[in-house]
């Protein structure tokens, strides 16, 4: 269970990560502030997806 929990916060940061472009600062422009709230939110979504699997994955395993 300890190789599967540290394999999915691996994949799960990969996710969230991947979608991370630029740093955010109060200089940054509402535009480009914009656009990367929208790539994070959209890393977060798959990293949510990603956990949801496996948690489904690892309910259907105890079932059997």
């Amino acid at each position: 269970m300890e190789v599967l929990d540290e394999t999915l916060y691996a994949r799960v940061d990969e996710l969230i990560r991947s979608n991370q472009r630029q740093q955010l600062l109060s200089t940054t422009g509402s535009r480009l502030s914009i656009a990367e709230l929208v790539a994070r939110s959209e890393g977060h979504e798959k990293a949510l997806r990603e956990i949801a699997l496996e948690v489904q994955k690892l309910a259907a395993s105890q079932k059997s």
